[in-house]
């Protein structure tokens, strides 16, 4: 997808900020440093030309190592795939020359904004849902909410996966922009930030290493109901790397939400269970408990995150050793 007109924003800012403003001079113009694309921006926008010139003019009593900090921050800042491995380090705002946060920061994330047009982003988050269809049709972060398709009028939000107030370099990098459901980005993620304190996390355009599996434990006691089964009677545990998966519970709140999803349908699933073992031992089709719950098993793994059948599926995996439970509806 990085060959979508989108991307060459970032190739805009990557020019000014390392060619043009890293190189301010008092003998040099602004505009004799400027590629032709991006001057014809800085010509139609008067915003973009007045953001442009001042940071120029401050950029040129930078020192040479402030220079150098500066390119560093936007290459490695600009490295989603790298972060979310941990394999660097972010560079933060507290160290750059206050230009960057002062009056960069705020240029660019208007950039994202009011630059890149809504019409470019619709079209990109279309070609981005078109090309990865398999693994569009439900949020990619919690895999619960459907997001909007390429018949709709509208888009998911692109979030900003590093934040753009602390990273403003990545604010129009579409390699920093996923398309999320409005609960996992407005609120759950809102301002979190994946990369702080060297977190591991996944990046969300990457394909798993290994299928995600999720297991899905009920710790039940003699007071367990299985007609309600209370939150702290379902634990859950995930088959991948553990530091990404503390990374994206803590970041979507995932563990609480698929509790709360298996609070929600467990009472339907047990009872539409329960009504078909019962018609099996009426018809006398022989059919055992554990090739009951084996037979929904396959089905959910059909398009399994079609009304949460991974977890459904997860859920009735560990039915099949707690058979007891079909005699709260029996």
């Amino acid at each position: 997808m990085d060959e979508h007109p989108v991307f060459v924003y970032q190739q805009y800012f990557q020019h000014l900020i390392c060619e043009v403003w890293c190189q301010a001079q008092d003998e040099i113009l602004c505009t004799d440093l400027l590629s032709n694309e991006f001057e014809e921006i800085y010509w139609e926008r008067d915003w973009v030309k007045t953001a442009v010139d001042e940071i120029y003019e401050i950029c040129k009593k930078l020192t040479d190592e402030e220079r150098a900090d500066i390119k560093e921050a936007f290459f490695v800042n600009n490295n989603i795939e790298e972060l979310c491995e941990a394999q660097k380090e972010p560079i933060g705002l507290d160290i750059l020359p206050d230009v960057v946060e002062k009056k960069m920061k705020t240029f660019l994330i208007k950039c994202y904004s009011d630059l890149i047009t809504a019409k470019e982003k619709l079209d990109y988050y279309n070609k981005l849902i078109e090309h990865q269809k398999a693994n569009y049709k439900f949020c990619p972060c919690c895999g619960i909410l459907p997001v909007e398709s390429t018949e709709s009028r509208y888009r998911e939000d692109n979030d900003h996966y590093g934040p753009k107030a602390e990273y403003p370099f990545a604010s129009v990098n579409f390699s920093n922009l996923v398309p999320l459901c409005s609960k996992c980005n407005k609120k759950c993620k809102s301002s979190k930030n994946p990369f702080e304190n060297r977190r591991k996390s996944f990046y969300a355009f990457k394909a798993l290493d290994q299928e995600f599996e999720i297991v899905i434990t009920i710790n039940n006691t003699d007071a367990t109901n299985y007609g309600e089964l209370s939150q702290d009677e379902i634990s859950m545990s995930f088959n991948n790397d553990s530091h990404k998966v503390a990374t994206w519970d803590w970041l979507f709140e995932i563990t609480t939400r698929y509790n709360e999803e298996v609070r929600q349908f467990s009472k339907t699933e047990l009872r539409t269970l329960a009504n078909r073992f019962n018609r099996n031992t009426r018809r006398k089709h022989g059919a055992t408990y554990e090739e009951i719950l084996n037979d929904e098993i396959e089905n959910y793994n059909i398009d399994r995150y079609d009304d949460r059948k991974f977890l459904k599926a997860s859920f009735l995996q560990e039915m099949l050793n707690k058979p007891e439970w079909l005699a709260v509806y029996t």
